[in-house]
This record gives structure tokens, sequence and C-alpha cells, in this order.
């Protein structure tokens, strides 16, 4: 079993990697109410202060059941909450997991979710001694495929999926990094 306590704070260059706090709201809210962060899932825009602090209220206690952890992806120069990064469907008996990351569109294309993806992959490969690590993402989401791709991630399969709040149908790329040392220390 795997636990989160304490939450282990990651630090890059340019990026503090923290636990979410109720001080983050407005910095949360002003990322997950831009229309820019849901045009490749099928999640709705938060509309209020209260829907953001029960959206961090319930990644918080997910980390607290050990279900996920879900980082705050802080800059450094700005103290500015500008995204956040997961692993989720943590499965230990395959020693998997599955990536989740979205970062502000005003600080996308500046190399940050490079940055904390990177550190975060780190983490789940030597710390969680995860063998794999998961990544879905739409296929017309050129960024995100492209940011899987430079740090080393291999398409594996291709999946639909049917949206739950919108009545489209997302075509999914699943991308795989291989942690090439639990795998070589598994034979």
């Amino acid at each position: 079993m795997i636990t989160f306590d304490p939450f282990p704070v990651l630090e890059t260059k340019n990026l503090i990697l923290r636990r979410m706090e109720h001080r983050d709201i407005h910095d949360v809210l002003e990322m997950r109410k831009d229309s820019r962060m849901h045009e490749y899932t099928d999640t709705r825009p938060d509309e209020t202060p209260e829907e953001t602090k029960a959206y961090i209220e319930k990644m918080n206690n997910g980390i607290d059941e050990n279900k996920w952890i879900i980082w705050a992806i802080e800059h450094r120069q700005s103290k500015k909450v500008i995204g956040s990064i997961s692993i989720w469907n943590i499965n230990l008996e395959e020693g998997s997991g599955e990536l989740g990351y979205g970062i502000n569109p005003e600080y996308q294309g500046r190399g940050f979710m490079k940055e904390a993806l990177l550190e975060v992959i780190d983490f789940g490969f030597d710390k969680m001694k995860l063998t794999a690590l998961d990544a879905y993402t739409e296929e017309n989401n050129m960024k995100s495929n492209k940011l899987l791709e430079s740090c080393k991630f291999t398409e594996i399969d291709r999946v639909d999926d049917q949206g739950y709040y919108s009545n489209r149908v997302y075509h999914m790329v699943v991308y795989r990094l291989e942690n090439t040392n639990q795998v070589d220390n598994r034979i």
C-alpha cells in the first residue's frame, strides 16, 4: 500500500509541486473556469468558488484515502498556482498508474508542464516503484501529444470514450512510458 503522508513536495527550477490548499481557490478557479481547459476533455468549467473548493476537497480526500496523488503546480516566480498534475488509477499489482495534467492556458508553451511531468515521472518510478505510467489524450490535442512524445512516451492504443457531460465521442490516444529499471529488475 502506498501512502502519501507526509505529502511529497517536489521542486524544480521554476516550479513547486505541492498539495492543493484552500488559499489556492482563486488560482484554481481561474484555471478551471477557462473554457480552453475543457476543449479536449469531458469536464465542465467551475462557475463559483464553492465548486472549486469542493473540487480541492475531493482531490485532498482522495490523497488521504491513498486513491491518487495530485499536486498543485505553483510557479516559483509569481507564487501562483498555474496547473495540476496527478497519478491516479494506481494499480499496485500491475505496478501502473495513469497521469492527468492541466495548465492554465496563459502559462502554456513555456515548458512548465514538461518540467512538472518529468519530475512526477521520476517520483512515480523512483518513489512509488511503478513499472509503467499511462496517459490518455484526445487525438486532436496536439500540444499534449507532442509533450508526451517528447518525454519518451509511446502510443500503445486508441480508444473511443463517450462523454458523460456531453454527447461527444472523444478519440483518445493511449500513451505509455515503461520504467526500464523496474522492468529489468523483474526479469
